[in-house]
């Protein structure tokens, strides 16, 4: 399991405090993001360089909500990301991440080392994370068919999505991305769907949802500005938030009710 040193002084560094204050969050929230940033740079920027990554790819990385393009310039502002001639960089991304990427490094060249002592061809070597060459070039090799194999027309791989529920998942799917709103991140969105593959039930929960939260006032508000990025809502399981019921204080039996029956009783008057 990969990780970082999380050291304690960022929770109460002037750095940290800045971020908090930029983005409007309390300072265990910005620590979070912080986290969130490092993990997943662990992943999928493991040299520390963004420059492939637009700014709503690193807020989804950071499970931020609000508006991208803040969130990054924050980030940039408070120094946790550097601008550089070659592009954004994460600063001092060594410090944080070198231990482990030299013991990756170092873990590559022992098996390297041991699989050219052993006479293995380089073609089915496996990586630092046990995978062969083959397969770390192929997006999802379960999904292969050994063709070197015999194929039994009565036996099932029932860990192997079949055709038909792919095409229904991917079906579903799209009914989803058309309705949302806010189209960002659409591959990874995808690849998170096939990992949910939500029934009908909970395709039907999901729609329902989205439908009243589109109409919220939340979502309105500014131009559609607070609408979070579909990745985020899909990963956090947003279908399960249940709607605010708003009360009408033109017929509630609040304070303006009460003036209402007041002035109606004294001066025989409406309101």
């Amino acid at each position: 399991m990969a990780w970082i040193e999380s050291h304690q002084e960022v929770g109460r560094h002037p750095k940290t405090k800045k971020l908090a204050r930029l983005l409007g969050v309390s300072l265990p929230a910005a620590v979070g993001h912080l986290h969130y940033f490092w993990w997943w740079a662990l992943d999928f920027a493991q040299d520390g360089r963004l420059e492939k990554f637009d700014n709503y790819d690193l807020a989804d990385a950071v499970q931020w909500d609000g508006d991208p393009d803040a969130l990054v310039s924050s980030l940039i502002a408070s120094g946790y990301i550097d601008e550089t001639d070659d592009g954004l960089m994460i600063h001092d991304w060594g410090e944080y991440a070198g231990k482990l990427l030299e013991r990756r490094a170092k873990d590559r060249e022992r098996k390297r080392a041991a699989a050219e002592a052993a006479g293995v061809p380089q073609s089915f070597r496996r990586n630092s994370k046990g995978k062969s060459k083959e397969a770390e070039e192929i997006p999802s090799a379960s999904f292969v068919t050994n063709h070197n194999q015999p194929t039994n027309s009565n036996s099932t791989n029932h860990n192997q999505p079949t055709t038909e529920s792919l095409t229904l998942l991917e079906t579903r799917f799209t009914e989803f991305w058309q309705a949302y709103p806010k189209k960002v991140g659409k591959a990874a969105c995808l690849k998170l769907w096939k990992k949910l593959k939500p029934t009908k039930e909970l395709h039907d929960q999901i729609m329902n949802s989205l439908a009243w939260q589109k109409d919220s006032e939340q979502w309105k508000r500014e131009g559609g500005r607070f609408i979070p990025n579909p990745l985020t809502w899909l990963n956090q399981g947003r279908w399960d938030n249940e709607p605010t019921e708003v009360s009408d204080p033109i017929h509630s039996s609040g304070t303006l009710g009460v003036l209402s029956e007041i002035i109606t009783e004294e001066e025989g008057g409406t309101i």
